[in-house]
This record gives C-alpha cells, sequence and structure tokens, in this order.
C-alpha cells in the first residue's frame, strides 16, 4: 500500500467515525471552545473562529472559495447554510471522506460545495480562480508546504485570502519530556470524573508515540508541522494572527475532554483554571511555546516586481526542500 493509500484510508476510516460521534477531540466540545478556545480565536466566547475571520476581514458572501483537506466538510457545510460564500470547491485525499461529505451536504439540502479527490502534495489548482482558499487542520498533513502553499498563492485572485487553522507544534507529535510532565502532575490533581477515558482507568498520562508508528499508522501526521508558520510566510502576506494555545490542554483534554459537563458543579471551575495555567506558562511566561494557530494571509504587496521577487523565493524555497527530502 502507498503512503497515499495509507493515508486515504485513515482518514476516510476517521470521517466516518468522527461523523457518528463528532466529539472526537479537545477541540470538539462545546464547552471548551466556548470558555477558552473561541476567545483567544476571534474575541468573542460565542463565535466560531472561521466565522469570526470573514467578518473581521469582509470577504463577500458570494465569494468563491477553495478549500484542501476538507474530510468530512463540516465547516464547508456550515458556512454554506449560512450563507457566507458563494461557492466551494472541497478537494481530499480519501474518497471514503468525500463521499461522507456527500452525504452530509446532501442531507443538509446544501448545493454550492463541489467535491473533487486531491493529493495535497501534488495539487492541480486553476491559477488565479478564487477569493479564498481555506485550510482546517488540514496542512500539518502535508510534506510539500512549499509546492502546496506556492499553487494555493497562485490560485488565488489578486489580494485574495488564505485562510488557516492549524496545529504548528513539534513534527508527528514529539512533545519534550517537560511537558509532558506537566500533563501527568495535572491529571493527577484532577478529579476521577473528569479523567475518564474510556479505558477503565483513569487518564494518568498523554499517551504518546514514537516517531515510527506515525510513520507506519499515518505518515501525514504532523509530518511537518514545526515548519508551517515560515512556510506560510514565504509565500503569503500574513495579516491577521490569533495563537491559541494547546500547549498543555491538547495533551491533556485529549479523551477526556468531554467529561467536563457545564450543568455539574465545579467543572467550568476547573476547567477555566487549566486554561488560566496554560496561558500563564505561554503567553505570559513563554515557558512553552504555541501549538496552534489561526491565521489570515494575502498574496504578498509591492506591486508586480516585488511579487516576481516573493515568487523566485517561494521557487528556491520549493526547490530546496524537494531536495531535502
Amino acid at each position: 500500500m502507498s503512503e497515499l493509500d495509507t493515508v486515504a484510508r485513515v482518514w476516510g476510516e476517521k470521517a466516518e467515525t468522527r461523523n457518528r460521534n463528532p466529539v472526537q477531540g479537545w477541540l470538539d466540545p462545546a464547552l471548551v471552545l466556548e470558555e477558552i478556545v473561541q476567545g483567544r480565536q476571534t474575541g468573542s466566547p460565542t463565535t466560531n473562529w472561521l466565522v469570526g475571520l470573514i467578518e473581521r476581514l469582509r470577504i463577500p458572501k458570494d465569494a468563491r472559495w477553495l478549500s484542501l483537506g476538507c474530510g468530512a466538510a463540516g465547516t464547508e457545510i456550515r458556512i454554506a447554510k449560512l450563507g457566507l460564500v458563494g461557492s466551494i470547491d472541497a478537494r481530499d485525499a480519501s474518497p471514503a471522506a468525500l463521499e461522507t461529505a456527500r452525504r452530509n451536504s446532501a442531507a443538509e439540502g446544501v448545493t454550492n460545495v463541489a467535491f473533487e479527490a486531491a493529493d495535497l502534495n501534488d495539487a492541480r489548482l486553476p491559477k488565479g480562480t478564487f477569493d479564498v482558499v481555506l485550510m482546517n487542520m488540514s496542512l500539518h498533513h502535508v510534506k510539500n508546504l512549499d509546492r502546496l502553499l506556492g499553487r494555493a498563492a497562485a490560485a488565488l485572485k489578486p489580494r485574495g485570502f488564505f485562510l488557516a487553522n492549524e496545529f504548528v507544534g513539534p513534527r508527528q507529535f514529539q512533545f519534550p519530556e517537560a511537558r509532558l510532565a506537566v500533563v501527568r502532575d495535572l491529571l493527577a490533581a484532577m478529579p476521577d470524573r473528569l479523567r475518564d477515558d474510556g479505558t477503565g482507568s483513569p487518564k494518568t498520562a498523554y499517551r504518546s508515540f514514537p516517531v515510527e508508528h506515525w510513520n507506519i499508522h499515518d505518515p501525514s501526521e504532523a509530518v511537518r508541522s514545526d515548519e508551517i508558520l515560515d512556510a506560510v510566510a514565504r509565500h503569503f502576506e500574513i495579516v491577521f494572527r490569533a495563537d491559541y494555545g494547546g500547549t498543555i490542554l491538547g495533551l491533556l483534554l485529549e479523551d477526556i475532554a468531554h467529561n467536563f459537563r457545564k450543568e455539574r458543579p465545579g467543572d467550568v471551575d476547573v476547567l477555566r483554571l487549566l486554561g488560566r495555567f496554560e496561558e500563564i506558562l505561554v503567553r505570559r511566561l513563554g515557558v512553552f511555546p504555541n501549538d496552534y494557530t489561526v491565521l489570515a494571509a494575502r498574496r504578498p504587496r509591492g506591486g508586480a516586481l516585488g511579487q516576481i521577487l516573493h515568487r523566485v523565493r517561494s521557487v528556491f524555497a520549493e526547490s530546496e526542500g524537494d531536495a531535502r527530502r
């Protein structure tokens, strides 16, 4: 089985699993989003990251979008239903995920989202076609970052937007021991009711895997996540960025985020305290780096000559990246 086939199979299975149970990761529960994440992303605890960007950037409601790595297309279907887009071309490497997306789109009565299979490491994109290129937790699955980002920039109309919500932390989830130790200590201090991860025993640590595991089971997972921000800056002018942590909470809340209940006394207080603790470590003291970010970028300014020079730099970056691999 080829690497692409492995990735397509894995994400087809995950799309179907998520379709049955939407709460899979730390960013899925509404309570976590409202109490911690969305305020960091948009300044409002009740405003979704993408809706917030659309409002902030004043993206027209008739804009033509391209979504790369759409999976089951929950985000794409949502903004289409809200009337925030003219149309979306949604692409993904997994035929099974795309089939799930088509079923969900039809069930929701959405007719302006079209789906197509694509290998993001070598995607062929029409030039100067789209007002917006969207990547929602998909760029960290791309090995050929410069190739894809260069083509994404070329696919945008002049002054079009590149929007991303991404994991930008350690490559292949190789977190340092100091961070894992903090997570273990926090879990040990939490009540058992909040640590139930479905295994029959309370969660005591973040379950980490070596690089060899990811190379076999999902070679796309966070394959060059640590290079994403630099790569985006090579191809675009970043006009907005909101880091929202996940440095501690992403590891701590994995598999247990659903245990926090708004109506149960104490749960919200614990969640807020954990969020504040992470904020102190990451934003105030700088003990650990940020792992997740929302950003908006545009093709570079500077007239024709500036854009040519920027493109030359990105071509060299793409060539050097290919040579390294």
